[in-house]
C-alpha cells in the first residue's frame, strides 16, 4: 500500500515540475512579446498532494447534492396520520392564517352582519384550514362552490345569474387531476380562452373523490397552492401545484425525533456494570469455561435484582460500575430542535411548547418571523380566494334582496398579535382620556357660543370619532406654519436664519447667535444641553402621542446619548417614538426654569418628514395631529395634559412666530 501511495505521489510531484516548467516557458515568451500582464502564472495552492485536500481522493470533494425521492400520497397520508408532531407542523400555520379573521373596512353594520352570516353558514373559517392544511401536506388543493347560478359544475360560473352559494366542498391534490389539455393561451384563433390573468391555469378539474368523481370548471373552484415551482421541477406532478411541507423538512424532522427517542435510552446505558474475575482469560480458555462464567454474572445480576446486594469472592473477584457522562447530549438534541424550527418556521415555543434557549432570549424576534410567514401564508392562497368569495356573496345577496348593492371594500386580515387584558386595558384607557378631553373641548366651545349643539350631535352621527376642528364652519388660521422655512428669515429671537449657517456641534445653536446674552431667557449659559425634543408640524398642526408613563400628551423627544449633538438625539428619538424620519430641522432654542428631572431641552421645528407616524407602544402611543388651539383648550380644561417641557416648548414656539423674544 506505501508502495502506491509513494509511486502516487510521484507521479503527482513529476507532473507538477512539468507543468512548471512549461509555465515558466510561457512566461519567457510572453515577457519577449511585452505581454507580462496577460494572464500571469501564479501557484495560489488549491490543492495539496501531501494530504490528499482538494484531488479526487479528497473525502470532502465526494460530497454531491442528489434530488429527493418522489413521496407517494399514501406515505404523506400516513404521516398525517400516525406523526404527531408533523401533524403539528402541517395543522398550526393553517388555523393560525384563519382564525383572527378578516376585516372589509365596511361602515354598515347591517352589511357587516351579512357578509359575517354568509361565511358562518358556509363554515369558511374551517374550510380554509382544511384547504390550507391540504395544499401544505399533499402540495395543493381545491375548494369547488356549489353555486346555483342554473349551470353545471362542468359550465363557466354565469355572474349575471347567480342566486346562493350552497355549500363548500374540499378537496385534496391527491384526488384532483388538472386538465392539462384546457391550459389558458394566447390563441388567437380561441379569443375567448385569451385571459392574461389566467394564463398557463387549467379550465377544468377532474375529481376522482370516493363520493364520486366529476368534472368542474375552474371559476367555480378556489385553488390552493403551496407555492410556485420552476417550470423544469423534477417531479412534473409538484409543477402546477408546489411541493409538499414534508419533502423540505422530513431530514430535519427525523433527526429531531430520533434524538428525542434516543434520550431517554441513553438511561439504560447511563451506568455499566463492571465484572473482574481472577484468571478469566483462562477459564474463557477451557472447555465449559463461558457456560461457568456466564452462570457466575447470572447468579450476582440476579441477586442484584433481588435482593439489592451483591456476593462475591474476596479473593480473586471485584464488581464496579461506571458512570457515563451525557455532557453534550443536550445541546445535540437543541440543534435538531433549532434546525427543524428553522425549515418550518414555526418557533419553538409552539413546537415544542418551550421557550428558546440562551440569555435575554424572550422569543419576540421568533413570533415576529412567525407572523411573517403567516402572513406570507395569508396573501399567496387566502387573498385571492376570499375575494372570490366575497364577490360571489354580494352577488347572490343582490339577487335575493338582503342587500342593495355591491358595496366598495378593502379586504385585510386582521392582526395576528393580540394584546394582553392589560395592555388592551391601558390602550383603552389613553382612548377615552382622549376621547374626553375632544368632549369637554367640545363642550367649552358650545359655552362660548363658537359652535351650535347640533353640529356636534351631527359630527357624532357621521363618525365615531370627530375632531373639534373639523366642526368648525370657519377655516382654521395655519399660525404660518404650513410654509415656515421661507419665511423664517426675518423672525427674531434663536431661531437660525438658513439651514446653510454652521451651528454648534455641542448646542444644535447657530453660531451667529452665539455667544448669547446671559440674560436670555430660553438659554442657560452654566449648563449644557440634556435633551433635545421636535415640534413637527403639518397643515397647522402639531404631533403628539401619549406617554405610557402617564406624564401626559408631548411629542418626539428625549435624552441626548453620549457622543450625540442635540439634532442628532431629536431625529434618533422621532424615529424610535413615531418612527418618522424628519427632514430639515429649526432650532428654536434652549428652555429653562424647568424642574431638574426634565434637563436641559434644545427645541426643534420641523415642517417636512417622512412616514406616517406610528407608535410601537414601548414609549408612546396613540398618535395623533392636533391644532395649537386644541392643545391650548385641552390644557385649560384638564391642567396637567401636557407634559411640561412640552407645554414651555409651545409657548416658545408661539413666541417666536410672534417676533419677540422666546420666553
Amino acid at each position: 500500500m506505501r508502495r502506491y501511495e509513494r509511486m502516487d505521489f510521484e507521479e503527482a510531484s513529476a507532473a507538477l515540475a512539468q507543468k512548471a516548467r512549461i509555465e515558466r516557458g510561457r512566461a519567457i515568451i510572453q515577457q519577449k512579446k511585452g505581454l507580462q500582464s496577460v494572464r500571469p502564472y501564479r501557484t495560489d495552492g488549491y490543492i495539496n498532494v501531501l494530504n490528499k485536500y482538494g484531488t479526487a481522493r479528497d473525502n470532502s470533494e465526494a460530497y454531491e447534492f442528489v434530488a429527493e425521492p418522489i413521496v407517494p400520497d399514501t406515505k404523506l397520508t400516513v404521516q398525517y396520520e400516525d406523526n404527531g408532531l408533523f401533524a403539528k407542523i402541517i395543522d398550526t400555520p393553517a388555523e393560525e392564517a384563519v382564525k383572527h379573521g378578516i376585516d372589509l373596512g365596511l361602515k354598515d353594520d347591517a352589511l357587516n352582519d351579512f357578509v359575517e352570516k354568509a361565511l358562518d353558514a358556509l363554515e369558511w373559517e374551517e374550510k380554509a384550514a382544511t384547504a390550507i392544511k391540504w395544499a401544505r401536506l399533499y402540495g395543493g388543493s381545491i375548494i369547488v362552490m356549489l353555486i346555483d347560478d342554473g349551470r353545471g359544475l362542468e359550465e363557466p360560473l354565469d355572474w349575471n345569474n347567480i342566486r346562493s352559494i350552497d355549500e363548500l366542498r374540499v378537496f385534496e391534490r391527491a384526488v384532483v387531476q388538472p386538465d392539462y389539455a384546457s391550459i389558458y393561451s394566447s390563441d388567437p384563433m380561441r379569443a375567448v380562452r385569451n385571459q392574461a390573468s389566467k394564463f398557463a391555469m387549467p379550465e377544468y378539474y377532474y375529481v376522482q373523490s370516493l363520493y364520486g368523481s366529476f368534472t368542474v370548471h375552474e371559476s367555480r373552484c378556489l385553488v390552493f397552492r403551496n407555492g410556485i415551482l420552476p417550470e423544469r421541477v423534477t417531479n412534473p406532478v409538484y409543477r402546477f401545484w408546489g411541493p409538499p411541507e414534508f419533502v423540505r423538512i422530513k431530514r430535519a424532522m427525523k433527526d429531531a425525533m430520533v434524538a428525542h427517542g434516543n434520550g431517554p435510552k441513553l438511561l439504560d446505558r447511563s451506568v455499566q456494570p463492571i465484572y473482574k474475575m481472577k484468571n478469566l482469560a483462562s477459564l474463557l480458555a477451557a472447555e465449559g469455561g463461558d457456560e461457568i462464567v456466564m452462570k457466575r454474572l447470572e447468579i450476582i445480576d440476579l441477586a442484584r435484582g433481588i435482593l439489592n446486594s451483591i456476593a462475591i469472592d474476596s479473593d480473586g473477584e471485584d464488581w464496579d460500575f461506571k458512570s457515563i457522562p451525557f455532557s453534550g447530549v443536550k445541546d445535540v438534541i437543541d440543534t435538531t430542535c433549532n434546525m427543524l424550527s428553522a425549515v418550518t418556521n414555526i418557533p419553538q415555543t409552539i413546537l415544542f411548547g418551550r421557550s428558546p434557549a440562551g440569555e435575554n432570549s424572550t422569543g419576540d424576534s421568533d413570533f415576529e418571523n412567525y407572523y411573517n410567514y403567516i402572513e406570507r401564508i395569508q396573501k399567496l392562497m387566502l387573498k385571492k380566494n376570499v375575494r372570490t368569495l366575497l364577490d360571489i356573496l354580494f352577488k347572490a345577496g343582490r339577487a335575493n334582496g338582503e342587500i342593495q348593492e355591491k358595496p366598495d371594500y378593502k379586504l385585510t386580515f386582521n392582526p395576528l398579535w393580540s394584546l394582553s387584558d392589560t395592555e388592551q386595558a391601558n390602550v383603552d384607557k389613553v382612548r377615552a382620556d382622549i376621547e374626553l378631553v375632544k368632549a369637554q373641548t367640545a363642550q367649552a366651545y358650545v359655552q362660548m357660543q363658537a359652535m351650535d349643539p347640533s353640529e356636534v350631535r351631527a359630527a357624532l352621527a357621521r363618525s365615531e370619532e370627530f375632531m373639534v376642528e373639523d366642526i368648525l364652519d370657519d377655516q382654521d388660521e395655519d399660525w404660518g406654519l404650513s410654509d415656515i422655512g421661507p419665511d423664517l428669515s426675518g423672525v427674531s429671537g434663536n431661531l437660525p436664519p438658513t439651514l446653510s449657517e454652521p451651528s454648534d456641534t455641542v448646542t444644535g445653536l447657530s453660531t451667529a447667535q452665539q455667544p448669547m446674552s446671559q440674560d436670555t431667557p430660553n438659554q442657560d449659559g452654566a449648563g449644557q444641553p440634556t435633551s433635545a425634543a421636535t415640534l413637527v408640524v403639518k397643515d397647522g398642526k402639531i404631533l403628539v402621542g401619549a406617554r405610557l408613563n402617564g406624564e401626559g400628551i408631548c411629542g418626539p423627544g428625549g435624552h441626548i446619548e453620549d457622543g450625540e449633538t442635540p439634532e442628532q438625539a431629536a431625529r434618533r428619538e422621532a424615529l424610535e417614538e413615531f418612527g418618522i424620519q424628519l427632514g430639515p430641522v429649526y432650532c428654536l432654542g434652549q428652555l429653562d426654569g424647568l424642574p431638574e428631572e426634565y434637563g436641559l431641552p434644545v427645541i426643534f421645528l420641523c415642517t417636512d418628514f417622512a412616514g406616517e407616524p406610528v407608535c410601537d407602544g414601548s414609549e408612546m402611543q396613540v398618535p395623533d395631529f392636533l391644532s395649537f388651539e386644541t392643545l391650548h383648550d385641552v390644557e385649560e380644561i384638564s391642567e396637567g395634559t401636557l407634559f411640561p417641557p412640552f407645554r414651555q416648548s409651545l409657548q416658545l414656539l408661539a413666541d417666536v412666530l410672534c417676533g419677540g423674544d422666546a420666553s
